[in-house]
């Protein structure tokens, strides 16, 4: 009887948001869980599914991670933390008021930019920018400056917007002979930390390009901002927390987490309704899709591939979808090791490096496929920074946005340095077909 009040209560719930189209979180709490042993981790990841646990960042072994948990399960979630010794504190006891909070402090700042004269800048990062915004610059940038930069649609979303890509070349145009670093942001909607690190490496390439010319001058960027535009919208309009897209997984339920859609080593994870859900199908998504072309189109260029993802600190590598170590895992942990010492080196935290299955658990998404699929052999995902109150996870205060983008541009220039040292293997043909933007 219990379990059949759960099912038909769930099912309400969900039934509630597809028909009012908003969520509230409020006394929704965060709390900051420290692992300390492989007993600890077992917990969470059972909890996870027995509760409908959001970890707003992974949990690891010896780190710490922020968990949001539900009003009607947060006395059993607290129970059993205590019975098991797992180290825990509260960090917010209501959500929704914290959301609502930063959400008034990016509306003030976003008004008062559109009302004050601007400078010859075009970018300012005093708040975190809509779809619109990002475009708008986009556009700016490819008129502003057509020497650097060309701006290409590369597929539709379901809600019919445009999944835009920019070039970045100090010739103009992204050729088949010079190596080329390739930079997807946003495929999960909420982590708006990584969308708006991925702006501010494009605004340091294009309109910072003289100070950055050692980037340019051996290096090509092609860069998709926003992987997730349907999703990215909902969570300024609609639901903050929102993750995957916008496209329909059933009756009732919307929603594919893009990350998982990827058909290397596909899997089932999860229901239709849960935040983990793979798609009915591998490649089921318009969006994959997308990303899956723009790979396909400079994959022989591709040097270093990066996914850029919030939060936790981690500079993550394949394989993922399994406990299985790529041939070049040296090499892999030695340049995002790299990577991470030049965050250090500014004062910003230390990011934990390795595969990311033993790091966190087992799961397939885009760096698995640009490797497997592809034979890009530098391919990552970046876990950015939590921010300092890393129990805030998602929902980072403007300060703390400008730092972790400085922090992320570290890293970037790094891997953008290395793959401008790698050679790209000569074409055994005359005709060299064009497939810059």
């Amino acid at each position: 009887m219990v379990q059949i009040f759960g099912a038909v209560s769930l099912l309400l719930i969900l039934l509630s948001i597809v028909l009012a189209d908003e969520v509230s979180y409020k006394n929704y709490k965060i709390y900051n869980v420290h692992t300390k042993t492989h007993a600890d981790l077992e917990l969470l990841h059972r909890l996870r599914n027995d509760l409908d646990l959001d970890f707003w960042s992974p949990a690891a072994l010896n780190r710490n991670s922020s968990v949001m948990v539900s009003p009607w399960n947060d006395g059993l979630f607290r129970e059993l933390l205590t019975k098991n010794d797992v180290e825990h504190r509260l960090t917010h006891s209501d959500v929704e008021s914290l959301m609502n909070q930063k959400s008034a402090e990016n509306r003030i700042n976003s008004r008062r930019r559109r009302n004050t004269k601007q400078d010859d800048t075009i970018a300012k990062f005093d708040h975190f920018w809509t779809l619109d915004e990002i475009y708008q610059y986009l556009d700016d940038l490819k008129q502003k400056y057509p020497h650097l930069v060309r701006v290409k649609d590369y597929g539709v979303t379901h809600e019919g917007r445009p999944i835009k890509v920019i070039t970045i070349s100090a010739t103009g145009v992204v050729d088949e002979f010079h190596p080329a670093v390739l930079i997807d942001g946003g495929i999960h909607a909420r982590e708006w930390a990584g969308h708006m690190s991925v702006v501010y490496l494009i605004h340091q390439l294009v309109e910072r390009s003289a100070e950055n010319m050692e980037l340019l001058n051996s290096t090509n960027w092609v860069i998709m901002p926003v992987a997730n535009p349907d999703g990215y919208v909902y969570t300024h309009e609609s639901n903050r927390l929102w993750r995957k897209n916008r496209a329909p997984a059933n009756t009732v339920c919307i929603g594919t987490d893009l990350n998982r859609n990827f058909p290397f080593q596909w899997a089932f994870y999860g229901g239709e309704c849960s935040i983990g859900y793979a798609g009915p199908t591998p490649a089921s998504e318009l969006e994959t899709r997308a990303m899956m072309l723009l790979m396909a189109n400079y994959a022989r260029v591709t040097k270093v591939y990066l996914a850029v993802h919030s939060c936790g600190d981690f500079i993550l590598y394949p394989y993922g979808y399994d406990y299985v170590d790529v041939p070049n895992k040296a090499q892999l942990q030695l340049l995002g090791e790299k990577a991470a010492a030049a965050v250090k080196a500014i004062g910003g935290p230390e990011y934990a490096v390795g595969n990311s299955a033993t790091l966190l658990y087992p799961a397939n998404g885009s760096d698995d496929f640009i490797y497997g699929s592809f034979g890009v052999e530098y391919a990552y995902t970046l876990e950015l920074s939590c921010g300092a109150n890393s129990g805030d996870g998602f929902i980072i205060d403007l300060a703390e946005m400008q730092k972790i983008t400085k922090e992320a541009f570290e890293m970037f220039k790094v891997f953008g340095t290395f793959a401008g040292e790698q050679k790209v293997k000569p074409l055994n043909t005359a005709n060299i077909a064009d497939q810059s933007l």
